[in-house]
């Protein structure tokens, strides 16, 4: 695995990796899925790379249905990932 800065989230937070991957064109915005097996690919690079830290959420489509089945198949990398961080969008209606 490649050696990328770490920074601690918060305090006394996980440390991840300064540069994270954006899990975000997996699933959705920019034009059709590929197979869960090529998605797997670019996670598994995005890991050899170094990135321990993934943005995904509910929002992206399949995004996090897609990270489970990841991280089901190849529990050995759920290891090298120090938190597989989700950011749940939260939309509230102003009724004023």
């Amino acid at each position: 695995m490649a050696s990328i800065p770490t920074r601690q989230l918060g305090k006394g937070g996980p440390h991840v990796s300064a540069i994270g991957f954006g899990a975000m064109g997996l699933s959705a915005f920019y034009g059709n899925p590929t197979s869960d097996e090529e998605r797997f690919k670019v996670i598994d690079r995005a890991i050899e790379l170094g990135s321990t830290y993934i943005d995904s959420a509910d929002i992206y489509g399949d995004n996090e249905d897609l990270l489970g089945k990841y991280f089901k198949k190849f529990p050995h990398q759920r290891e090298k990932v120090g938190k597989a961080v989700v950011l749940k969008d939260i939309c509230t209606q102003n009724s004023s």
